[in-house]
């Protein structure tokens, strides 16, 4: 068994596809001047988001993508490992209801591990959405040894169907609120002490907020800036990354993560044009990749009622401290929401 200890140790490669490394040097003889610090290597991957789903009688299926084109598909009747029923984060979709499940299939080449969340409207369950993640183990991985298995995410629904996609308004602006979340790992430097040349890990939960230029094809936006990035242990990773584990010494609160983009005439994006900025830590490069779609279903005023996407974001520090912030985001019109409820997230 994997103690938590050694799990913060592990670099997690395979499971949010990157690299970093940290070079070694060592002092010359006497010498009492530090060594240069290493430069990572930042690799963000893209995450694509996109696979086939089914929400029929209240059973969800999702289809599995292997690396090799293959896919295998898991539903919440024959696979599943656990179920509940917990409020979601706000904002919350009026009329709209949820569940959780945790889902699992051996298979002869190895096991696959999945968390899927589904939204639905109360009087058309076909109006749905689909996110979560998914763990591709090799055979023979033991299910917490999780830095030896591949992840995807996903997002689907019919709104987000590339076949039908969105009649987007010609001018004009749209404002969109949502939260996103996914993994946080932080790899220490030189300025950490004892922890330097250690890795922490956990996830991570935040409010994230768009402005769509509709006549100029932009949308731009921010994670971190309405409200500090939260940590979440367990809350969707819960049998890798538990509550129990302790929290990270480098908190991810004070990190905003600013991103813009150019969209095409289907209302679909994907760019690098990524910063990170923190108050007390020096930024010293950050490189990403992000994409997204826009949804099909208009608002009452004629704009596309959210934006869904995911994000891989890779920043280094002064001391030679690197860290990412791999998930996805589900982001809402206000008039999409009840503006009476205390429902939308504001600066104050």
């Amino acid at each position: 068994m994997i103690t938590n200890v050694c799990k913060k140790l592990f670099t997690l490669i395979a499971l949010i596809a990157i690299s970093l490394t940290t070079g070694c040097v060592g002092g010359g003889g006497g010498s009492s001047e530090l060594p240069p610090i290493p430069t990572p290597t930042l690799t963000p991957v893209p995450q694509q988001f996109r696979t086939q789903t089914t929400f029929v009688d209240n059973v969800l299926s999702v289809d599995v993508r292997y690396h090799d084109g293959r896919t295998r598909t898991l539903d919440t009747v024959r696979n599943q490992d656990g179920s509940w029923g917990l409020y979601l984060p706000p904002p919350l979709q009026p009329n709209h209801s949820s569940r959780e499940w945790i889902l699992s299939d051996n298979y002869y080449d190895g096991r696959i591990m999945l968390y899927a969340v589904v939204s639905w409207n109360d009087d058309d369950p076909a109006d749905y959405l689909a996110a979560g993640w998914w763990l591709v183990y090799p055979r023979g991985a033991p299910v917490h040894a999780f830095e030896y298995a591949t992840r995807g995410v996903f997002l689907d629904g019919p709104e987000l169907d590339p076949a039908r996609p969105p009649d987007l308004p010609l001018t004009g602006t749209a404002t969109y609120v949502g939260g996103a979340g996914g993994l946080y790992t932080y790899n220490y430097g030189r300025n950490w002490g004892e922890l330097a040349g250690s890795s922490e890990y956990t996830e991570f939960q935040g409010t994230i907020a768009f402005t769509a230029d509709f006549g100029n094809k932009r949308i731009a936006g921010c994670l971190g800036c309405l409200r500090p990035i939260g940590i979440d242990p367990g809350r969707h990773l819960y049998p890798f990354v538990t509550w129990r584990d302790p929290d990270p010494e480098a908190s991810p609160a004070d990190y905003d993560l600013h991103f813009s983009a150019s969209f095409d005439a289907r209302g679909a994006f994907e760019d690098t044009e990524i910063t990170v900025t923190h108050p007390e830590r020096s930024i010293t490069q950050a490189a990403g990749t992000w994409r997204g779609q826009f949804s099909n279903v208009p608002d009452i005023d004629g704009n596309p009622r959210r934006v869904v996407g995911s994000t891989d974001v890779h920043f280094a520090e002064e001391d030679g401290s690197s860290g990412n912030f791999t998930g996805i985001f589900d982001a809402l019109t206000p008039a999409t929401l009840r503006p009476d409820d205390d429902n939308t997230p504001n600066a104050n």
